[in-house]
């Protein structure tokens, strides 16, 4: 389930949205919240829950419309290794740009030699061919990383059948597309949201060490779970109320060179990973944010097991 909440948690978020004092870290927790009230893992098999059951059809639309996104990431993370998966409408706000007219659309990249480009769809029952035919038109319109190569692109659609959550995946013909996105701006926009819904929420900066590497974290207390990021990450994300925009440039291309680093380092970096996956509970992303569920989640997932 960690994973699960990793991806929600990672995934849609904007760090452009009303300037609320706790914004950031109430858009974090209501998607990990969504994530725990929709999905029920059982015996391996994860399931439609009760309360998802009980949404009219308008709520359930709206509800599957954010399940598909971080089923698509984790999908992304798990295949292709991609787990910098960036809703393009964050990285266009960002530039100040108009927002894409097809939504969602995500863009993706590990190291200097994977980069993904996906039209997400979700959807509360099944999915229609002309559903797939339409996204992957949309898929093969997605343009491409500066200095990456040809992007694996390809329509995901999350659905759910009998109740069980099912995923179908179908790639669109090949097209050569130009490339148009900024890859050092496109990691800020994966970054920010989560760094600043940290810092929010733990102005003191908690940290701690996990195999030597420290990390930035916060205790979400109403969503019950700590997420932590690698403080040589947090570090180096520019701060839009503090740094001046030639300030936000330099930390950004320094932000994506170190990524890059990590990426090049990976097979060290995360051979502890299955120590960090302790249970179900604890979940270490390759992009450096790590999530941790706390006692509640336990207890509710023994509650729907018994």
């Amino acid at each position: 389930m960690a994973r699960l909440v990793w991806a929600a948690a990672t995934i849609g978020t904007t760090p452009f949205g009303p300037r609320l004092r706790a914004g950031q870290a109430l858009e974090l927790q209501w998607r990990s919240a969504m994530m725990r009230a929709s999905i029920q893992p059982v015996r391996g098999v994860y399931s439609r829950s009760a309360s998802y059951n009980r949404l009219d059809p308008s709520e359930k639309s709206a509800v599957s419309f954010f399940l598909g996104q971080a089923q698509a990431k984790v999908f992304a993370h798990d295949f292709f290794g991609v787990s910098r998966f960036v809703h393009l409408d964050a990285y266009l706000t960002h530039l100040g740009r108009p927002r894409s007219r097809t939504r969602p659309d995500f863009i993706g990249f590990h190291g200097q030699q994977v980069a993904v480009a996906a039209e997400v769809k979700g959807r509360s029952n099944g999915y229609t061919d002309t559903l797939v035919t339409n996204a992957k038109k949309q898929a093969s319109n997605l343009p491409q990383i500066v200095g990456h190569p040809t992007s694996a692109t390809y329509a995901h659609v999350a659905y759910f059948n009998h109740g069980e959550w099912c995923a179908h995946l179908e790639d669109p013909p090949h097209q050569r597309r130009a490339a148009g996105i900024d890859p050092a701006m496109l990691t800020v926009a994966y970054y920010l949201p989560v760094v600043s819904a940290i810092r929010s929420r733990d102005p003191d900066n908690r940290r701690f060490e996990e195999e030597d590497t420290p990390y930035l974290a916060a205790y979400f207390v109403e969503a019950d779970l700590t997420v932590s990021v690698r403080a040589d990450i947090a570090k180096r994300v520019p701060v839009d109320d503090v740094d001046p925009p030639e300030a936000r440039t330099l930390k950004a291309s320094a932000l994506y060179e170190w990524v890059l680093r990590l990426d090049e380092t990976e097979p060290v970096a995360f051979e502890q990973q299955s120590a960090l996956e302790e249970d179900d509970f604890r979940f270490l992303g390759r992009d450096g944010v790590l999530v941790e569920l706390g006692p509640s989640w336990r207890e509710w997932n023994e509650g729907a097991l018994g």
